[in-house]
């Protein structure tokens, strides 16, 4: 490669670059005003910014696509399961992935629809414990800890974990428990692999939140 090939910025590091969201990130944040329209759309989602956004806008063609999995979670009626389930799924797969920018900007959402407190310091908790029936979880709680931490360890479930989660989800609360978990994994793999600066301070974030996000 020629030594006067032009760099498009993701070989500089941050700090280099005058972007003053990113000090972390391996890579630029998009240009909003240099992205397709169905990108610029979707990064408008939400009336504050993430800088999530801006980095899997990147991929102009799959991020329009996955930003709506994302604002069907947000939807109560798009949504089959309840928020706080969806809510326990995040913090769990975003604490067993060490994903800390994913637990930061969901947990607001958790405390906003009221997810008890106790549960969440007991999110860091081993898969142990909540097979064991330690902890503050309800039965659900527990059968949907089991296929998530099952699913990040192996990729797969337990054919007794189906069929015992099945007692209590109906077979489309489990397929969407499955499709949230893989959709936030993948977003935690994103954060991790591409160092994401946290976002900055959102001035009356909960109250936006409220109007944002809809219950069941």
């Amino acid at each position: 490669m020629s030594n006067n090939t032009q760099d498009n910025g993701s070989n500089v590091p941050a700090e280099m670059h005058d972007d003053p969201f990113r000090k972390t990130c391996l890579v630029p944040y998009v240009d909003a005003a240099k992205v397709p329209a169905a990108v610029q759309d979707k990064l408008k989602v939400l009336p504050f910014r993430r800088n999530i956004f801006y980095l899997l806008g990147h991929s102009h063609g799959l991020f329009p696509h996955l930003c709506g999995v994302i604002g069907g979670c947000f939807d109560g009626k798009t949504r089959k399961i309840p928020l706080l389930d969806w809510q326990l799924i995040v913090l769990r797969t975003a604490t067993v992935l060490q994903a800390q920018y994913e637990y930061d900007v969901n947990l607001p959402v958790a405390e906003v629809y009221g997810m008890p407190q106790e549960k969440i310091d007991a999110m860091g908790c081993s898969a142990e414990d909540v097979r064991d029936g330690k902890g503050p979880w309800t039965e659900r709680d527990r059968l949907i800890l089991r296929i998530v931490d099952e699913q990040l360890a192996t990729y797969t479930n337990e054919p007794q974990t189906v069929k015992d989660a099945l007692k209590v989800l109906t077979t489309e609360d489990l397929v969407e428990v499955l499709i949230i978990l893989g959709t936030y994994a993948l977003i935690a793999r994103v954060i991790r692999s591409l160092k994401i600066d946290d976002d900055p301070e959102i001035p009356g974030l909960k109250d936006m939140l409220k109007k944002a996000v809809t219950s069941d």
